[in-house]
């Protein structure tokens, strides 16, 4: 039996414990992760965001096994619990001896000095009767109540997958159950002035890397092998930057004009922000509320050379200025119903009552920002949500309490596959996209 648990392991188990505790998975796993080699750091990402993913499933196994059900535990032992049945279950290359021993290593160095003397031999008794029933899931009966079945087995709230169904129906939704548990490929856009495509992908190819283009995003290079993109040639010269090839499609939507003032009102991580200030934009005032958020932006802007770039902290709902702006992107803050793959810890976060939440709150950016939009100019809403309170009815209700604004069709700037009537709106189980929607509002002259 181990001693310790493995520093991966251990790592898995604080970025469990970071996110019970409110934190988002992708800032938890930065903290948690340096030191760790390649490898190391590899182990962690699929067994901590393996485990976030399959969170559902994983307690619901767990639950059949436990005399008083997995709610009766503290949440550091349930942690413990749900890493060792996401190895059993889900990491062929863990032997179960190894998913077990180092599970009860870890409940006896990690945890709580309270739960330590009774810990332990649950840990180990309950993975052990989980390694002999692996076969027998014990899922709720499809015929009578597929969305419980669904939702177990694809490891979603269940009030997220009754939406789903409804609007749906069953092959679509399990479609998109399933994508969001595969691990989401890596999607680079290529810096225009830099370098384009082609010659980007003849050099990675060179070096031996797997890229190809994506088919509906001129400037998108799929990254395999699962080489970390800041080991790529080219990175430090700023001539690619991380970005969903959905995102950048959103940027296509733009258009962005080569005169007047841009402004980027919800700026953080930053990635549409380095597509306006590479695509001609004279200026881009970057706004986000996000202090933290906004100096990882900075940070990008210095590596990829972005000239005409000014951040500013402060919420879209109070510009901190009184300029006009020809185009202003809301890429707003949304449920992000479209990029579970990407954020897994998102989906136990959500609320039956967010999206309405969230279209409030984007209906109130809109209408501050209306008269920020100079004559003739475009205003870009954009989220990465699939749900329609956030999307067309914002849009609709924008629309009808401006009357100065029209809308104006994303027409042939976006493929005809990603295309909804005068909306951009990328679908993950038919596109290998984010779920991203965007639309233009035209301010008549």
């Amino acid at each position: 039996m181990s001693a310790a648990p493995s520093p991966e392991r251990r790592r898995a188990y604080e970025l469990l414990e970071a996110v019970r505790r409110g934190s988002r998975a992708d800032e938890a796993i930065e903290r948690v992760g340096g030191g760790l080699d390649a490898r190391g750091r590899a182990f962690l990402t699929e067994l901590g965001y393996g485990t976030i993913r399959w969170k559902g499933l994983l307690d619901h196994r767990l639950d059949g096994l436990l005399e008083k059900g997995i709610g009766s535990l503290p949440g550091p032992v349930v942690s413990v619990l749900e890493t060792g049945a996401y190895q059993l279950l889900f990491m062929d290359s863990v032997p179960a001896f190894a998913a077990v021993d180092e599970s009860v290593a870890l409940a006896r160095e990690a945890l709580p000095a309270r739960h330590r003397g009774w810990a332990p031999g649950l840990v180990n008794g309950v993975l052990r009767n989980l390694e002999r029933t692996r076969d027998r899931p014990g899922l709720p009966d499809p015929e009578s109540d597929l969305a419980a079945h669904l939702a177990i087995r694809w490891s979603h709230p269940r009030w997220l997958v009754e939406r789903w169904l409804e609007r749906w129906g069953r092959e679509p939704t399990e479609r998109l159950l399933a994508r969001d548990n595969a691990p989401p490929s890596v999607h680079l856009a290529v810096q225009p002035g830099r370098i384009d495509r082609e010659t980007a992908l003849d050099r990675l190819v060179a070096e031996g890397i797997e890229a190809r283009p994506h088919p509906l995003a001129p400037g998108a290079i799929i990254l395999e092998g699962g080489i970390s993109p800041e080991r790529l040639p080219g990175w430090e010269e700023g001539w690619f930057w991380v970005q969903d090839a959905g995102a950048q499609l959103v940027v296509d939507v733009a258009d962005v004009p080569h005169e007047g003032l841009v402004l980027d009102a919800c700026s953080a991580p930053g990635a549409k922000l380095a597509g306006l200030a590479t695509r001609g934009a004279s200026g881009v005032l970057a706004l986000d509320v996000d202090h933290r958020r906004l100096r990882r932006v900075a940070e990008n802007v210095d590596r990829l050379g972005l000239a005409g770039v000014r951040l500013v902290a402060g919420d879209a709902r109070a510009v901190p200025t009184g300029a006009v702006f020809a185009l202003i992107l809301v890429d707003a803050p949304c449920s992000g119903t479209g990029v579970l793959a990407r954020r897994p810890d998102a989906r136990w976060r959500r609320r039956p009552g967010d999206p309405d939440r969230f279209a409030r709150y984007q209906r109130e950016i809109l209408d501050r920002l209306a008269d920020r939009v100079e004559p003739g100019g475009t205003l870009v809403y954009a989220t990465c949500t699939l749900e329609p309170e956030e999307n067309q009815d914002v849009v609709g209700a924008f629309l009808d309490e401006h009357e100065g604004f029209r809308l104006d069709p994303v027409g042939d700037r976006i493929p005809d596959a990603v295309r909804q009537g005068a909306f951009l709106a990328t679908r993950p189980w038919e596109h290998d996209l984010d779920g991203m929607f965007a639309v233009r509002l035209r301010r008549e002259e």
